[in-house]
């Protein structure tokens, strides 16, 4: 039976991305159906995800691929989108935000202590960008000269997620959010990942660079029960 997205042990184990894509393709295909309208958006990504789950490669994901995938004309595709770069930053900025409502469906399923909260949150998150290959990003990046911020909005959403969880968890509900602040505190450890993949870090993906990630999460929220 395939592992779910909340099955991976990074604390003891370096990251397998063919185990992490094989778990998340199938809750972002879900979640892309449930959040997105475009029926014809849906089809091209959901073919840039399997396509990108195979070869996980950009040699992988050329054009003609993804349209005869996904089942539409060039026309339709070049009518949808700019180009092929163009595609690939909003087909990832999309995969990038469906995550997040991947996780706030996880999130919900139960109470957590604050540690469970740092834990699952690392995880999800973790997990999430251990799908998409180092050459992908490095050529979005590269390609389009956006900043942090721009290149990933989805973590506005993230932080009202969090923030909602954590002031409604019984075991979380007294701890002194700031929501500029816990922004800020996110958008920190995305930009260290994001860092990370585009330098080709080689402790990425090892329970080193996990455990770092989570204590850094973990050590905020503790200040904030002070």
């Amino acid at each position: 039976m395939p592992l779910a997205i909340t099955d991976f042990d990074f604390d003891k184990h370096s990251a397998d991305p063919d185990a992490l894509i094989s778990a998340w393709v199938p809750e972002i295909e879900e979640a892309a159906h449930q959040y997105v309208p475009d029926d014809k958006f849906i089809a091209f990504l959901v073919a840039a995800l399997r396509l990108g789950a195979r070869s996980k490669s950009l040699e992988g994901l050329n054009v003609m691929r993804l349209i005869e995938k996904a089942g539409y004309s060039r026309s339709t595709f070049f009518r949808l989108f700019e180009g092929h770069t163009s595609f690939l930053l909003k087909g990832y900025q999309l995969t990038c935000q469906l995550s997040t409502q991947v996780y706030a469906k996880h999130l919900a399923d139960q109470p957590r202590s604050l540690n469970e909260f740092c834990t699952f949150t690392a995880d999800v998150f973790y997990g999430a960008n251990c799908t998409i290959p180092h050459e992908i990003l490095q050529m979005l990046w590269k390609e389009h000269n956006l900043t942090h911020q721009e290149f990933h909005p989805h973590l506005d959403g993230l932080t009202s997620i969090i923030a909602d969880f954590l002031a409604k968890n019984a075991q979380t509900k007294d701890l002194s959010i700031d929501r500029a602040e816990l922004s800020g505190v996110i958008q920190s450890l995305d930009l260290d990942i994001l860092t990370a993949r585009l330098e080709d870090n080689p402790d990425w993906g090892t329970p080193l660079y996990y455990k770092k990630l989570r204590r850094l999460l973990h050590g905020y929220l503790l200040t904030l029960t002070e």
